[in-house]
Order: structure tokens, then C-alpha cells, then sequence
């Protein structure tokens, strides 16, 4: 199987970039081609913050180009020439069997998804992994969270494709490949093996733990609303019946969510309240909606 790894280097991944080449380069199956999508970032700066010039095929963005359509330009020009594409964060670091592992978990699926550790800036680990347990399939995460990151997957290039075009002001732009795919009936699979360290800096597009604060729920609100919307207006022909039904209830008790919790500071607050004596949940968006809490807001009386 040809693979490819592709990763999007931008500004806010320069300070991880060596650390990041250096986990390439430690693989155990180096047997991959390398693409790289760079977005507002000159290659040589690039080359220079990895202390190498790493042998890859460089896909520049246009100046007008979203963060989708980055991505999205560079996986037009790698899918004819991969069979599959494991995906990887500059600013992740990959354990050196990540590539190897991702080798042997797509021969028996559309899309895998591994663990991830999550460490602290310094690449200091902090006790939490994810998922957590109890999320051993794709239907324990998908529709209502995510574990289908651009930093922990490996995809059949033909499934990707099958994915696109993903919205150019799209934000949640794994979340939406992942979700048009299982949608459609796509094999995905999450195992336990825990094989990318999940760096949480200041950059990064969302807290995963505790303290929420009601900024964090409505910033984050707003990102999982916009999602549903964007599946919503984008569903694909034939969706597998009973996984449509499980996306429209997710999208379903989300609206209900964001109309009763984030309508008035006293509902939201008790919520917050709520969510920080809840054991974390590692999962992408598991602030948003959290399940044990749907008295919450299903509960039309609450005040």
C-alpha cells in the first residue's frame, strides 16, 4: 500500500516544528511520501525552524485560501498518488510505530483513528488520553463528538475523496470529513493504542479539560453548531439510514442545548457549574451538550 503523510504547517506551528520533523524521522516505516500544506509561512522559514529540509512535496496556499481550502488543495493533489494518507499536527509529536501501526490499521478499515497522550506545551505529559475509556467504536464518539482528528487518522485516499469538497469557511474541518464518511457507511475504526502526543498550548482550538468557563461553552457551542449546519446542507446521497437518524438527533439536542442553556446567564452558569464536577471527557467538542446533563435542558421548566 502507498502511503502518504501529510501534515499543514502554519505561523502558529514554527515553536514544534523541529520536535514534530524529528518524529518523522524516527519512524519505524519510513516507507511514505511526505506533503505538506503551508499556509502563510515561506518554506525556507519552515526548513529553518526543523533544522532540515525534509524531502516532501510542498503545497503552497494561495492568498485568498481559507484553512479548508488549504487543506483541501493539497489531498487533490496527494490522492492520486497515495492509496492512503495518514494525517498528522506540526505541532504534534508521533510515537517513531505511529506510521507502522497506521500501515496495518487501514488494511482493515476506511479511516482509523488512534489515542492520543495529551502533554502540556513543554511536551510534559498530562494524565489524560484520549478517548477515554469506554469509546472503543465509532458510534460511541460519532455523531455528537469527535475522535477523528487531521493529527491522529489514516484514511483510504479513495474515502477522502469521497469526502470533498469540505465548505471553505468550514472550521471543524476533520470532524466534517470524518462525519460525511460515516454517514455514508464508511468502516471507521478507533483503537486504544495510544501512538501521537496531543500538544495543549495556547494556539490550540479548544480546551479538552476542566475549568469550562461560559466563554469556552459558547465559543465552543457555536463551532459544534456550525458543524451540524454544514453537514446539514451538505448530506450525502444515500446516507446509511439509521446513522442519518443518529446525526439528526445529535443535531436535534445540540439546538436544543444552545436555544435553552446559552439563552440567559442562570441556565448557562448552572450548567457550567454542572459540566466541572463532571469527570473530564477527552473527546474533541464533549464539552458541548455533555450527555449526563440533557435534564439540563431538556427539562423545559428548569431555571
Amino acid at each position: 500500500m502507498d502511503l502518504a503523510l501529510y501534515t499543514t504547517i502554519h505561523p502558529g506551528t514554527r515553536p514544534f516544528l523541529e520536535e514534530w520533523y524529528e518524529s518523522v524521522r524516527a519512524q519505524t516505516d519510513s516507507q511514505f511520501d511526505l506533503w505538506i500544506g503551508i499556509d502563510d509561512l515561506d518554506v525556507d522559514e519552515a526548513c529553518a525552524e526543523m533544522e532540515a529540509r525534509p524531502e516532501a512535496t510542498w503545497i503552497r496556499a494561495e492568498p485568498e485560501d481559507t484553512p479548508a481550502q488549504v487543506r483541501e488543495r493539497a489531498w487533490r493533489a496527494l490522492i492520486p498518488q497515495a492509496d492512503a494518507v495518514v494525517m498528522v499536527d506540526a505541532d504534534d509529536m508521533m510515537h517513531p510505530c505511529r506510521v507502522e501501526h497506521a500501515r496495518q490499521q487501514i488494511s482493515e478499515c476506511d479511516i482509523g483513528a488512534c489515542a492520543l497522550q495529551l502533554v502540556d506545551e513543554e511536551g510534559e505529559e498530562i494524565d489524560c488520553v484520549m478517548p477515554p475509556s469506554g469509546c472503543e467504536t465509532p458510534e460511541d464518539v460519532l455523531p455528537r463528538h469527535n475522535i477523528f482528528g487531521l493529527s491522529n487518522t489514516v484514511y483510504r485516499t479513495q474515502v477522502l475523496d469521497g469526502s470533498l469538497p469540505v465548505p471553505k469557511d468550514i472550521t471543524l474541518i476533520d470532524w466534517y470529513l470524518a462525519t460525511q464518511a460515516w454517514l455514508k457507511g464508511s468502516n471507521l475504526s478507533v483503537e486504544r493504542a495510544v501512538l501521537m502526543k496531543y500538544r495543549q498550548h495556547d494556539d490550540s482550538t479548544l480546551s479538552l479539560l476542566p475549568p469550562f468557563t461560559k466563554e469556552d461553552v459558547r465559543r465552543t457551542t457555536q463551532a459544534v453548531q456550525h458543524h451540524f449546519s454544514a453537514v446539514e446542507r451538505n448530506l450525502p446521497a444515500g446516507p446509511k439510514a439509521n446513522r442519518l437518524t443518529a446525526f439528526q438527533n445529535a443535531c436535534e439536542e445540540v439546538h436544543q442545548f444552545q436555544e435553552r442553556i446559552l439563552a440567559g446567564d442562570e441556565r448557562l452558569e448552572k450548567y457550567i457549574s454542572a459540566l466541572n464536577r463532571c469527570p473530564p471527557l477527552p473527546l474533541w467538542w464533549g464539552c458541548v451538550a455533555r450527555p449526563e446533563l440533557s435534564h439540563l435542558w431538556n427539562n423545559q421548566t428548569t431555571q
